[in-house]
């Protein structure tokens, strides 16, 4: 079922139970109206009778049935019966032969003034008529025809008037869904014309800010972060085959020029040993990559585990040391009160990859091959400041530095690949943290990594 066609049905139901309660409070409301009408009817015809019979001396009992019977408001099927206090029948009108009153009806209707009933079609009312010395019950019968054929009509006036009302809502309703839900249509249409070749194109947005305005807009920027890294992905890719291309291209160029001619064994050597640091380097930059597509999903959030940061530093210098015999790594702990204030949230293997970047980029660029680390421990947050004494950074690279595959111009000496300070920088904010960059030129840069305590 179409959203339309499902409006336009709760749209029906509503309307139904609104007009359907309404039509039936109408037909009881008249219902009550016509037996009260009637009733007040009986009990004046009741009423006159018995005046006119006890408090008029001039009327008797025929001469009362003269004038009842040729009564021009009198009542269809209608009887009339007057009892004295002895519940003797001192008066009946209508029949031949009177119909017999219980003596329980009788003192029923002493005790409560009036008494009404309805048999089939029959109406009775019993009420007492009250003389200066007797008390009288007049009970009077009669049916109702010209009330409940009005009643009849109006319950068929309303029933038509339900069903032409429901038809007529359920069109209007299907009409209205239709011009309401048309902008999603379009938005539809426009959605499906977008495909993965061209995520460039964006759903057209109305002036006004309705819901379906904001769906739209939300839908747009959806399209901007599905090109976004949809891009970031074609860059990555293209950086990726470029830069494992270089070190798999000089292994097979040196082996192709090994292959040349006979080879004296030193010479085997020295090739076998630079194919095996560009082997070296390959794998470095494989188990990067590894690691940053691992910190690109958000799937490593569930492996988070509590971790001291103390030891992540500790491991990642002493992973440094081995690998890097001549750098050094000086390491001071600060504002720390106990173990809870060096504990985050995290996946151990990703800070440390994150801590091992910083020291060995800053190690790398320092004329001194040396790394100052500082652990804080104080406030909300973990703070480990990366620091050397190198040539700094421009401000021209400053803004892009955390970019992959992206070196500044005073790099080009040094081996890398350009992707440590950008795997640094999502690792942390994977873990809800940052970074923070501070460079002088010719003084130095420092790295502030901020991360969340665990807890």
């Amino acid at each position: 079922m179409t959203i339309r066609t499902r409006l336009a049905v709760q749209f029906l139901a509503l309307a139904s139970l609104i007009m359907g309660t309404a039509f039936v409070v109408i037909y009881l409301l008249s219902s009550a109206y016509r037996a009260g009408e009637f009733q007040d009817r009986m009990r004046d015809r009741g009423t006159n009778a018995a005046k006119l019979l006890i408090q008029v001396e001039e009327v008797d009992e025929a001469l009362l049935l003269k004038i009842e019977r040729n009564s021009t408001v009198r009542l269809p099927e209608e009887t009339i019966r007057i009892y004295d206090h002895h519940d003797s029948l001192i008066f009946h009108l209508g029949g031949v032969e009177p119909p017999r009153t219980p003596h329980a009806l009788l003192d029923r209707v002493r005790l409560e003034d009036e008494v009404s009933s309805v048999h089939g079609l029959q109406e009775e009312l019993a009420f007492t008529f009250n003389d200066q010395y007797d008390r009288f019950v007049v009970i009077v019968t009669g049916r109702d025809i010209f009330g409940r054929s009005k009643l009849r009509n109006l319950g068929q006036v309303l029933f038509f008037t339900f069903l032409t009302g429901i038809l007529l809502t359920f069109l209007v309703a299907r009409f209205y869904a239709q011009r309401a839900l048309s902008p999603v249509k379009r938005l539809v249409a426009e959605l499906q014309s977008i495909g993965a070749a061209d995520l460039s194109r964006r759903v057209q947005v109305d002036n006004d800010r309705d819901e379906l305005a904001q769906l739209a807009s939300s839908f747009n920027e959806l399209l901007c972060r599905l090109q976004e890294a949809f891009q970031a992905q074609k860059n990555f890719i293209a950086n990726a085959s470029h830069e494992m291309r270089t070190p798999l291209t000089t292994i097979s160029g040196q082996i192709d020029v090994l292959l040349l001619r006979d080879r004296s064994g030193e010479e085997y050597h020295t090739v076998l040993v630079s194919v095996l640091e560009d082997m070296h380097t390959l794998n470095r930059l494989a188990d990067r990559l590894l690691l940053l597509a691992q910190a690109e999903t958000q799937g490593t959030v569930s492996t988070f585990a509590p971790v001291r940061m103390d030891e992540v530093v500790w491991s990642a210098r002493a992973e440094l040391l081995k690998a890097e015999p001549g750098h050094a790594c000086l390491v001071s702990i600060e504002e720390v009160e106990d173990e809870a204030d060096l504990m985050v949230n995290g996946n151990e293997m990703l800070l440390r990859s994150l801590i091992f970047n910083l020291i060995e980029n800053a190690c790398k660029y320092a004329p001194d091959h040396t790394a100052h680390v500082a652990l804080k421990g104080s406030g909300p947050v973990v703070r480990i400041a990366v620091s050397d004494h190198g040539p700094g950074i421009s401000e021209h690279d400053l803004g892009r530095i955390f970019e992959p595959f992206y070196r500044a111009t005073n790099t080009s000496g040094a081996k890398g690949h350009g992707i440590g300070l950008s795997l640094a920088l999502r690792i942390a904010q994977l873990h809800d943290g940052g970074i923070k960059v501070r460079s002088v030129s010719g003084e130095g840069t420092r790295f502030t990594v901020r991360l969340p305590k665990a807890g």
